[in-house]
């Protein structure tokens, strides 16, 4: 019994190798859908993983503000896995309800808004173990980001043609 509890620290080591974790960061936030009753805004998130193996992608949870008030808090899939030494765009929405008692208040606010994104992004390292350690909430190892910006919240006017959806960002070439 005394060999098995000096070896249990060796096991958990194992499990918690020198993996690096993932970076992330906002390069987009844009205004996708609206109505009466809300918005909601799409953020992009780049991922990339600087391992020389495959990072799988539990969760992200996320809060985001608008002038200062949290006006969404939400958990997602990513569903997605971050492939060995590459980046993988992550696209979560964020659904905010207009009208009295919001925290937009009644009516969208007009023109360019700063928000502010913050939030946790779960993922599991390799390995047997680590997938066990993960799955019994022994270890669970998370990468945090925050981003502030602005996002154009303008409404076109009926009858107006909408604008174009911004361009994707440019992902650099695998190796460069």
């Amino acid at each position: 019994m005394d060999r098995f509890l000096l070896l249990l620290p060796c096991v958990f080591l194992a499990a918690c190798s020198t993996y690096k974790a993932p970076t992330l960061g906002v390069t987009d936030a844009s205004l996708a859908e609206q109505s009466a009753d809300g918005i909601v805004l799409r953020f992009t998130l780049d991922a990339t993983n600087a391992n020389e193996v495959e990072l799988p992608l539990r969760e992200i949870a996320y809060t985001v503000r608008i002038d200062g008030r949290e006006v969404f808090r939400g958990v997602r899939s990513p569903e997605a896995t971050l492939r060995r030494l590459g980046t993988q765009e992550i696209v979560i929405p964020a659904a905010i309800p207009i009208g009295a008692g919001s925290a937009l208040g009644p009516g969208l606010p007009a023109g360019s808004v700063r928000f502010e994104i913050e939030g946790k992004l779960s993922y599991t390292t390799p390995g047997s173990i680590a997938q066990v350690l993960f799955d019994t909430g022994v270890r669970r190892p998370s990468v945090h980001f925050r981003q502030e910006g602005d996002v154009e919240l303008t409404v076109p006017e009926p009858g107006a043609p909408s604008p174009a959806p911004a361009a994707p960002p440019e992902t650099p070439p695998p190796g460069g």
